[in-house]
């Protein structure tokens, strides 16, 4: 029997010495392959020290979650909005509790991860525009999880859509629908937070301190109370302007409180 190290010193020895290199190169593989009972190629390659280790393949989910965490970190960290985002992305695929488990560790991985990496998958995974569509907006959902994305969220998402030949108009567009509801929710909190300002409480405050807060200042501000006590024209004005800022302020603060 002829075992693999003997061949391959063989080998070797020839390309060095001609023959006479053969022939040592023979003595010595066949020496090694007795002391490590190497007896066949299959076992010379499981057991070679050098066997490069193959990455697992990733799936189209994997890959998705493991953008999901690099936009998650990115900031900086981590924070249990961005976690809520990646539970509800599993919820809408429908995952099971192995996908999940998969999913929860490509999302790990992703937060380690540089961007450049996931270039290969999501070009393997993403290339349709109605699958990219769906991956750039789960993004834009994550990005915005905690508040409103930032400019190196935005350059990690715009990056992916270059590599996965979506239009500028294209991502433009996918943002401003993944935006639409957040920005709505941003800008009912901020006129919910100038209402509060305008009457004087603060967002803990209840819907009765809201009430009694509003009845004072309109009591304080009314025009006509002040037009009894003498005062100018410019300050029965400022008066009118305040006292229909206060109804707004209060309307407005009824709704959120309805809802």
């Amino acid at each position: 029997m002829i075992w693999p190290l003997t061949i391959i010193c063989g080998l070797a020895g020839l390309a060095l010495a001609h023959i006479p290199g053969a022939l040592l190169g023979m003595l010595i593989g066949s020496i090694m392959d007795r002391n490590l009972a190497i007896k066949s190629w299959a076992e010379l390659l499981e057991r070679w020290p050098w066997k490069p280790k193959l990455k697992p393949k990733q799936n189209p989910q994997q890959v998705l979650f493991m953008l999901l965490g690099y936009v998650a970190k990115s900031p900086g960290r981590v924070t249990p909005e961005h976690i809520q985002a990646a539970r509800l992305e599993m919820q809408r695929l429908h995952l099971n509790h192995a996908e999940q488990q998969a999913a929860i560790a490509a999302f790990n991985r992703g937060k380690a991860s540089q961007l450049k990496e996931l270039r290969k998958g999501l070009r393997k995974h993403y290339r349709a525009a109605v699958e990219f569509e769906y991956l750039l907006s789960a993004g834009w959902r994550m990005a915005h999880a905690p508040g409103m994305a930032t400019a190196k969220q935005r350059r990690a998402l715009q990056q992916c859509a270059t590599w996965l030949g979506c239009t500028t108009e294209h991502f433009m567009r996918i943002e401003a629908q993944s935006m639409g509801g957040k920005l709505r929710a941003h800008v009912v909190r901020s006129e919910l937070d100038e209402a509060l300002r305008v009457l004087g409480v603060s967002r803990a405050a209840s819907f009765a301190q809201v009430k009694q807060a509003y009845r004072r200042q309109i009591s304080q501000y009314h025009p006509d109370k002040l037009m009894g006590s003498g005062a100018s024209a410019e300050q029965v004005q400022a008066a009118t302007e305040k006292t229909r800022a206060l109804h707004n302020a209060y309307a407005l603060t009824r709704k959120h409180w309805k809802k």
